[in-house]
């Protein structure tokens, strides 16, 4: 009982000295964040980070390669073009999964080296700016790697998603394909033998790809341009100098759990924040939905609504004009070409998401199954119908429809009544709407907020000029070391090579037992 009040004031007091140390104004430090191979979607989570260090004092610089919208305090943001290739989107409606990987995989290289070599980014490194640390994205951006290796600063990494593959490696962490699964492959745990086959074959062929093509290409493209001094370490070196993983997961919603090192901090929900005032003629609207209340409908900012072939929309409109509800559908025009829209629906080509996830009428979000709207989802307690598309939107939508929160409906099998049947289905289950309240509960019920938890580890890596004594040293084995592998090996060999002399011995000496027996056979026989 003593020992487990010990524990239990360990705690505790832990939590004081985290709550202490973020509420207490640190000496301002300069932070170099590089956001410039994500998505906008990937700028929300990773703004959000700056955003909490910038209301620390903390002087921010943050290169991004979407021009900024509005002024941020203690940020400074720096546009840098990205290669216009990388920010035209397909179609998404009509590409596969396996076209998107397989075009991605033979372009990224090119992207970063054409990055550094922008006018904007050569004019900017002429300022000589000083820095106490580097903040990443972790998305292709090695060749910057040589820059940040100049400024003698520690490195931070942030992503956007849970780590997985590559990324588990960098951070030392064991990455389990029994356990973590894979972002294009989606099935419930305990995986199937096939599973786990084609999820292990898809991880280790990526890492392959990376090591052997992205990597190796992109560092000579870097040289042979002069953008990369040649007496620097390579690429692959200077990314694993990293002290800190900034990622977006919540560790006590993570399904399956997985191990980690303690470099990597947890920072789901940063972006998350309770609702604000709609604006007027938003919120006169959505009164008017009365007890029915209203929905939302949002396919994230990457995909284009307006790219949706002819027969999803019809059956989208005639479904959701039928029922009682009033539906708020984000629209990347102004209007809908060739359809007329039932008096229900409403389209705006922008929407302030988590104000109208957290309005008490709302009843339901049909979404793409991005990982940050799902999370903004689960924040505000609301139940989703997922329509994914790519990436790991499945995989999310999957997780939610297993976790008795959420629908799945693929696009290749919507028809009216499957979508109108589960939409009323959601509508009309409370057991769901309680799911998805207590995960809100798990979600916020934390000793700090996400946003203290990041502000005080970059804060930890500042005053100790890196954090290389927390990493684990598992990133500079090969990984027949770091599984062991050599000496099960070994073992195996030499248990077979044991077994196989023992069985030879054996049969050696009964064979001898056998002749000496026939001989003396023979010779009684011939007296």
């Amino acid at each position: 009982m003593m020992r487990c009040v010990n524990v239990l004031l360990a705690v505790m007091m832990f939590v004081v000295t985290i709550q202490t140390t973020t509420t207490t104004s640190p000496e301002p430090s300069r932070i170099l964040v590089l956001d410039l191979m994500g998505h906008v979607s990937h700028k929300h989570f990773i703004m959000a980070v700056a955003e909490k260090l910038a209301g620390r004092n903390h002087s921010i610089t943050y290169l991004t390669s979407y021009e900024p919208t509005r002024k941020r305090p203690n940020i400074r943001e720096v546009f840098i073009p990205s290669d216009p290739s990388f920010r035209n989107i397909p179609n998404l409606f009509n590409t596969s999964k396996m076209q998107i990987y397989q075009n991605a995989s033979t372009e990224l290289h090119k992207f970063c080296p054409n990055l550094l070599a922008t006018q904007e980014f050569q004019s900017y490194q002429e300022e000589g700016e000083k820095f106490d640390i580097v903040i990443s994205g972790l998305r292709m951006l090695e060749c910057f790697l040589p820059y940040v290796h100049k400024l003698q600063v520690p490195l931070v990494y942030v992503f956007p998603n849970k780590l997985q593959g590559i990324l588990e490696d960098l951070a030392g962490s064991p990455f389990l394909h029994s356990i973590g699964g894979s972002l294009i492959f989606d099935e419930d745990f305990p995986y199937s033998f096939k599973y786990r086959t084609l999820a292990t074959l898809y991880t280790e062929f990526s890492k392959l790809v990376n090591q052997w093509y992205i990597l190796p290409n992109m560092e000579s493209d870097c040289k042979s341009r002069q953008l990369c001094p040649d007496n620097l370490p390579s690429l692959a070196e200077l990314r694993v100098n990293s002290s800190l993983f900034i990622t977006n997961s919540v560790m006590t919603l993570e399904s399956p759990t997985m191990p980690y090192t303690p470099t990597v901090v947890h920072a789901g929900g940063i972006h998350c924040r309770p609702p604000h005032p709609l604006p007027l003629d938003l919120e006169e609207w959505v009164a008017g939905s009365g007890v029915a209340g209203f929905i939302l409908f949002s396919l994230g900012s990457i995909i284009k609504p307006s790219d949706m072939p002819p027969l999803y929309r019809t059956v989208l409109v005639e479904v959701l004009g039928s029922l009682e509800q009033r539906v708020l559908w984000k629209w990347d025009e102004e209007s809908m070409s060739d359809v007329r829209l039932p008096p229900n629906v409403k389209l705006a080509q922008w929407l302030p998401q988590q104000d109208i996830l957290g309005h008490p009428k709302l009843r339901l979000f049909i979404t793409h199954g991005g990982l940050l709207s799902l999370q903004e989802a689960t924040y505000h307690g609301v139940p989703i119908l997922g329509l994914p598309l790519f990436a790991d939107q499945s995989q999310n939508v999957g997780r939610a429809q297993r976790g008795g929160w959420g629908r799945l409906v693929k696009w290749e099998d919507l028809t009216y009544d499957l979508l109108r049947n589960t939409i009323l289905e959601i509508i009309n289950d409370t057991k769901m709407r309680k799911v998805v309240q207590h995960r809100s509960m798990v979600m916020q019920d934390q000793p700090v907020t996400p946003g203290e938890w990041v502000t005080y580890w970059v804060e930890y890596v500042i005053r100790h000029r890196g954090a290389l004594h927390l990493r684990c040293p598992a990133v500079h084995l090969p990984w027949y070391q770091l599984y062991n592998v050599d000496v099960w090996m070994t073992v195996i060999v030499v248990t077979a090579t044991v077994i196989l002399l023992a069985c030879y011995i054996t049969y050696k000496i009964l064979r001898c037992c056998c002749s000496a027996c026939c001989r003396r056979n023979k010779k009684s026989k011939q007296e």
